[in-house]
């Protein structure tokens, strides 16, 4: 439990930080003020336009329409198929028109100051999505084939398809994503077998601010139901967001602070169930626009009960979420400025079984999340196409209890995080580019059996990324220097082996950088190859843990001494894009020096049968391929199949471990495993859909490989094949039923895996509109 002291202490940083907010608040009314002032009385400049069927002429609802260049402008074509982009600077646009059952339409406008361009898009029928908008890992909003490194989009009808109760299960389906997890809740993507912050997972391109990367138990805060699309950059593209996700970034898509006002009220709203678990979930979204002001709200909720499977029902697999936002933005001709809120509650189970390390009678987890941002960009300013600063404050709290309802493990953090993008088109050779700086203050609170020290971290960043050539050929170049230090706040001793030794201040900084580039063969075939040099800093647990972490079900052991991370990966890439038939095969290798596992070396004294987790440094190598195609084989008939392959092996001598046992006598030794934790095997789906205007249907199998390279503690997990089936009726609404066991249970998660069979079948409904 905490402390008075640690109480006392709690509410005088949340008042400073409220002060701290405050102040953010006058700022951005000022900001708001001069933008406004600025713009005033300029003359509307922008695109109208109406969507119609390009076979029979009728207006088309419910079409989404995107501009290239400012990607998070986006609207929907009301009932007569009508759009409009108001408020644009004179210059060229690319728009692009996507819809459920229709091949994507491109189309060049060039708007003239003062003048408001006229235009009719007409769109045909096609099964396969060839290209859509990535904001993800990219300068600046950019078509899919277009970006530099290997990547997916799941959005519009496959959102709808895919969409589950964690953003990792959501994200299944998708070429090099697998799924860790202690749990339903839990689900974390793990890419090319990398974990923890090894990979990104962000949020409107923002960190959410909660602590999923530093354990599986740990849920990532977000609920994809409201999301407009979630993107999957994979490789070491990701200079702009941090230095340390070799892996990737996974990007969930909202708009939470709108960028243009909307000519009408529109929004979604779903709900769905499923069987395995009798659950339910609902979430819907709304955005209008009031003269110059743009307004957006959105709220979703799940429940769930214990997942069922052959052997009866999961114990402690229920849970509970809730979510509630609230965002707005005075827009003008040349800029917005505006700030959001968002809310997040979650209360999960962390199963119980006689697995290794895992509790008797399993653990209840309480995770809240409080997030306050505030944005404001201004366009065309000199030099400048855009330059936005952004500034976040989360308050998140992560509490475990026993079944008696005592407090188990505690994690408290409060983190402020500013940032400053500025971006310019074409100058001289240079394509386009960016740079800024990124400051960010943690202060972490630990509390009940686990003995870490509470501890404050700050770091500063600051990188470049430019684009060369215009034609066949594109290099990319970036660069980031990222420094942080963190202080515990008591002292403490960690035990090494046979050495203790103290906590103490840590500071780390190194370059980081990329290059990557993109050759057109010709219009529809891209080749592409990066190399990047990755550079990650030990966390707070890995630095100074000592002692069991309940969900977790180890008994966790930090370094203090501990080498920060460096990574060397290498990607190539082949990309297609043609009318019937899209496809991109990846081949990457990523050699990481001084690597941070958590290794069980070393005797284990007094922890009962929880393996010790004695967090060290190795030499590690993963390499692998990835694969996915669509192909349009005849009219409203699709095959799809993806395939991915993450091979990874220690590659520095490591020790013995000892076997944990509930004597301290005991001496057993056995072989450190040579292979990291829950890597994934061969795995990857097929399908075939009927995809028309009004309804589709869908076929699938999802598969796995026996995986027999496990790491310490982790039995051998055997082979899988699971189908599935979906249809569903579309007019503004949809809808699908599907069936399929839930399988997180086979490959991600061999510790609980061992004990329990995977779920029962499952349908899944779904309705929107």
């Amino acid at each position: 439990m905490l402390s008075h002291a640690d109480d006392q202490r709690k509410e005088m940083i949340v008042v400073k930080l409220n002060r701290s907010i405050v102040r953010v608040g006058i700022l951005l009314v000022a900001v708001v003020g001069v933008l406004a002032s600025s713009l005033a009385g300029q003359t509307s400049t922008g695109i109208v336009g109406t969507v119609t069927d390009a076979a029979s002429g009728a207006a088309l609802p419910a079409a989404r329409v995107w501009l290239v260049q400012q990607p998070h402008r986006v609207e929907s074509t009301h009932e007569d198929g009508a759009f409009s982009f108001l408020g644009l600077a004179p210059g060229r646009y690319t728009l692009v028109v996507e819809r459920l059952g229709y091949g994507q339409f491109t189309r060049q406008i060039t708007v003239r100051a003062g003048a408001v361009e006229q235009v009719s898009l007409s769109i045909s029928p096609a099964a396969v999505n060839l290209d859509a908008v990535v904001v993800t890992g990219t300068v600046g909003g950019r078509r899919g084939q277009e970006v530099l490194s290997p990547t997916s989009v799941v959005s519009g009808a496959d959102l709808d398809r895919q969409l589950d109760v964690t953003v990792a299960a959501t994200l299944q389906n998708t070429p090099g994503v697998a799924v860790a997890s202690l749990g339903p809740a839990t689900g974390r993507p793990v890419i090319r077998g990398l974990g923890s912050d090894r990979l990104l997972v962000l949020e409107d391109g923002q960190r959410p601010g909660d602590l999923s990367s530093t354990s599986g138990d740990h849920a990532v805060a977000i609920d994809p139901s409201t999301a407009r699309q979630i993107e999957v950059v994979r490789g070491p593209m990701s200079l702009l967001y941090g230095s340390s996700a070799l892996g990737g970034v996974v990007n969930v898509v909202r708009d939470e602070i709108p960028t243009s006002v909307p000519e009408h009220v529109h929004g979604v709203a779903t709900v769905q169930g499923t069987s395995v678990n009798r659950g339910t979930s609902t979430g819907a979204y709304a955005s209008a626009g009031v003269g110059r002001f743009a307004l957006r709200a959105e709220g979703s909720a799940r429940a769930w009960s214990d997942v069922r499977t052959p052997l009866g029902p999961m114990p402690n697999t229920a849970a509970r979420t809730l979510g509630l936002a609230a965002g707005g933005a005075y827009v003008g001709e040349q800029g917005h400025a505006g700030a959001s809120y968002r809310f997040y509650d979650s209360d999960y189970g962390i199963p119980a079984g006689e697995y290794l390390g895992g509790h008797a009678r399993g653990v209840d987890i309480a995770m809240r999340r409080h997030t306050l941002r505030a944005e404001a960009e201004v366009h065309d300013r000199g030099v400048l196409s855009s330059l936005r600063a952004t500034g976040t404050y989360t308050d998140y709290q992560h509490t475990e209890r026993e079944k008696s309802g005592a407090v188990g493990t505690f994690f408290a953090q409060d983190q402020a995080v500013g940032e400053v993008v500025a971006r310019h088109e074409a100058r001289g050779v240079l394509a386009q580019g960016a740079m800024g700086v990124r400051a960010q203050y943690r202060d972490i609170t630990t509390g009940g059996s686990l003995r870490t020290p509470s501890t404050y971290d700050y770091s500063l960043a600051g990188f470049a990324v430019e684009e060369l050539g215009r034609g066949a050929l594109r290099v990319q170049a970036g660069a980031r220097y990222e420094w942080s230090r963190f202080v515990p706040r008591e002292a403490a001793l960690v035990r090494v082996g046979d050495e203790e030794i103290p906590v103490r201040e840590r500071t780390f900084g190194s370059v980081s950088g990329s290059l990557g580039l993109l050759y057109a063969v010709r219009e529809d075939v891209r080749l592409g190859a990066s190399v990047a040099r990755a550079f990650r800093t030990p966390d707070l647990n890995e630095l100074y843990s000592n002692g069991p972490h309940l969900a977790a079900g180890t008994y966790d052991i930090g370094d203090p001494d501990l080498r920060a991370e460096t990574g060397l990966g290498l990607d190539v890439f082949a990309r297609l894009n043609r009318d019937r038939l899209r496809g991109e095969v990846a081949v990457f290798r990523n050699d990481l020096q001084d690597f941070i596992d958590r290794s069980t070396r070393g005797r284990v004294i007094g922890v009962g049968t929880a393996p010790l987790a004695q967090y060290t440094n190795v030499d590690a190598r993963f390499t692998g391929f990835e694969a996915d195609v669509d192909w349009n084989l005849v009219r409203h008939v699709t095959f799809e199949g993806t395939v991915s392959f993450v091979r990874a092996r220690f590659t520095s001598p490591r020790g013995s471990i000892g076997l944990p046992n509930e004597t301290f006598t005991d001496t057993t030794y056995i072989p450190e495993s040579p292979y990291p934790e829950r890597i994934p095997p061969l795995n990857g789906r097929v399908a075939a859909r009927y995809d028309h205007q009004r309804y589709f249907a869908e076929t699938s199998a999802r598969f796995a490989a026996r995986q027999e390279r496990t790491g310490n503690f982790e039995a051998p997990t055997p082979a899988y094949t699971v189908g599935d089936l979906s249809a569903g009726v579309r007019l503004l609404r949809a809808a699908s039923c599907t069936r399929s066991p839930c399988v997180w249970t086979t490959s991600s998660t061999p510790r609980i895996g061992t004990t329990w069979p995977a779920p029962r079948r499952s349908c899944r409904s779904r309705g929107g509109t």
